[in-house]
Formats: structure tokens, sequence, C-alpha cells
């Protein structure tokens, strides 16, 4: 049962992220070391940048209280799958969660990809007016980007599931003939 709750927890977790960067809010779009999807890892700064700098990011770009958008993200889909979840646990999840330094963990990953000049340049980039649009719109641009690669995926998926039909129904019937589950008379000797 312990197993089960954490992998419910994980798979929460990771489908929290994805509704995350649908709604606008944050999410990691590279694996942690990769400048993007199938490029080498990237040398971490010289001189990486400051707290300081992390938080006026944030600030800037209205990121918010992680904290508060994980748990509005998090415990109505770990309720709805463990209903039966008694209500210590979740406000013993929730003083957790509230205690944890995150802060700590974004200023991390901050400083592990950006200097103290990139981050000048972009604080000086986000006072624009540019800048400012630009934070404006990300949500938008971010959900109907998803949007539109979702689409994307799924017309590519039926076109070669069409390309490949009388494939896949030879394997679909040749499955089933491995897999039938034979009756209790057939067993009989």
């Amino acid at each position: 049962m312990r197993h089960s709750a954490w992998l419910v927890f994980f798979l929460l977790l990771g489908v929290t992220v994805s509704a995350e960067s649908a709604t606008g809010k944050p999410a990691s779009r590279t694996a942690a070391g990769t400048t993007g999807a199938g490029q080498a890892p990237e040398a971490a700064p010289a001189h990486p940048m400051t707290v300081a700098q992390v938080r006026e990011i944030l600030a800037l770009t209205s990121v918010g209280n992680m904290k508060q958008q994980m748990l509005d993200g998090m415990l109505p889909f770990v309720q709805q799958m463990l209903p039966y979840m008694p209500d210590s646990v979740v406000d013993d999840f929730r003083h957790s969660l509230e205690m944890a330094d995150f802060d700590a963990a974004l200023v991390r990953t901050f400083q592990a990809h950006l200097s103290t000049e990139d981050a000048a340049k972009i604080i000086a980039f986000y006072k624009t007016p540019a800048g400012r649009r630009m934070i404006g719109v990300m949500p938008l641009i971010e959900g109907e980007g998803q949007q539109a690669g979702a689409e994307l995926g799924q017309q590519v998926m039926l076109q070669v599931i069409e390309r490949h039909q009388a494939e896949l129904d030879a394997a679909k019937k040749k499955y089933q003939q491995e897999h039938t589950v034979s009756s209790p008379q057939s067993q009989a000797f």
C-alpha cells in the first residue's frame, strides 16, 4: 500500500507539472544539465547569478509562490486518487510543503545555468516594454503551443496508424490468438 501511494504521488507530480505548463505556471522543459532535446550538457557558468538576481527575475516574471502553486495543483489530484486519505495526512502534506525550501532549489537551478551577466541582461530586458509584453503573453504562447503540438502529434499518429492498418490488424489478431484465455472446459483432461 505504501508503494502504491508513493507511485500515485510521483505520477501526479508529473501530471501536475504538465498541467501547470498548460496553464502558464512554471514547469521544467528540459532535463537538468541540458540545453534542450538531444543537446550535450552545458557547463555551469564561472560566475553564477546571485540570489538577489534570481529573486528579481522571479518577481518580474510573476512566478510567485511555488509552494502554493504546487499545493493548488497537486492536492486535488492526490485527494481524487486517494479519497480515503485522512485529513491529518493532507494537513501534514500541506505543512511539510510549506516548510520545504523551494527558494533554495530554484536558486540552485538558476545558478547552474545562468551567469550574473546573463541575469543582468535578462532583468534589463524584462523591465522594457517588450520584456513586460513577453512576460504577459508567455502563458498564452505556452498553452497554445502545447495545444498545437498535441494536435499535430495526434494527426501524425493517426496517419501512421492508417498507413500500417493491415499490419496492425494482423498483429492484433496474432496477439489475441496467443493470449486467448482458454475456458475451464477446454482445460479438462
